[in-house]
């Protein structure tokens, strides 16, 4: 056997073992003296005739204990991620209706590490009730199943939050935009249309840009507007982010609305008797 590899795993057994754990007589396994279960197992016969007889694995408890901390840590990311917004259950299994672009929305999620390297986020645009602020919450979600970190947030939230904030804590706020490895700033445009917005806007997005890492930006205006704006200002926000965002459109019925009507009807139903 490797002298390398055997001190590879000595070094993990010895530091899997506990006081009381024991040898079961019955495979001549190390079993762990909680669960009863292995902490070990033997490698397959061609490998046993090379001289690699057996290597750790991990008992029920040990497992159950890692599961509860991923699961702990998944809690505390989605916690961060929406900071009590409805988003947090958006999921791409409970949608009503699988739309092309929220097929195109789980296309991204599920090719992340691709995106991710590349630093490429999306540019969800359309009308007002479309999907997409809930396409940007399934793949949000999807990503924390998979342990990476998301911050959905309102891009008037954001720029309310700067104006009221003045140096360090200003400092320390964009900081903590530009950290998780996934930024959704949700419904650009909806922020106050003034020189000061529009300047935290631009420093959000080509900050974000300069780290490498991906942003989703939803927006009702049109990509013509966007590609055609008059105003310099908008002009710099909108360039920076088609550099790094594809553009996916999002048309049809405004389900936001279809809802809300299936509600009241439902309400007035039950009024009625």
């Amino acid at each position: 056997m490797n002298p390398i590899f055997t001190k590879i795993i000595d070094k993990v057994d010895a530091a899997t073992t506990a006081p009381d754990d024991y040898i079961n007589s019955a495979d001549g396994l190390k079993y762990c003296g909680k669960c009863h279960t292995p902490k070990e197992t033997f490698f397959p016969a061609e490998l046993q005739a090379q001289g690699f007889t057996k290597h750790p694995v991990m008992c029920k408890c040990a497992a159950e204990r890692r599961e509860y901390e991923r699961m702990s840590y998944m809690t505390m990311l989605r916690s961060e991620a929406f900071r009590d917004m409805p988003a947090a259950g958006w999921r791409f299994e409970s949608a009503a209706v699988t739309t092309p672009q929220l097929a195109k929305a789980r296309g991204y999620a599920q090719n992340w590490d691709e995106f991710k390297k590349a630093g490429i986020g999306l540019l969800l645009f359309g009308n007002v009730g479309t999907g997409k602020s809930y396409a940007a919450g399934c793949i949000a979600n999807a990503l924390i199943d998979r342990l990476e970190s998301v911050l959905f947030v309102g891009m008037s939230d954001v720029v309310n939050r700067m104006q009221g904030s003045f140096g360090t804590d200003r400092d320390h706020y964009m900081k903590s935009l530009m950290r998780p490895d996934l930024l959704i700033l949700d419904d650009l445009g909806a922020e106050r249309n003034t020189s000061f917005g529009k300047e935290r806007v631009f420093d959000v997005v080509d900050k974000r840009l300069l780290t490498g890492k991906p942003m989703i930006v939803t927006t009702n205006t049109p990509l013509s507007v966007m590609k055609q704006a008059a105003d310099l200002d908008d002009r710099r926000i909108f360039d920076r982010i088609l550099e790094v965002c594809v553009p996916i459109r999002f048309d049809g019925e405004n389900f936001r609305r279809g809802n809300a009507s299936a509600n009241i009807k439902k309400a007035a139903e039950m009024l009625n008797g």
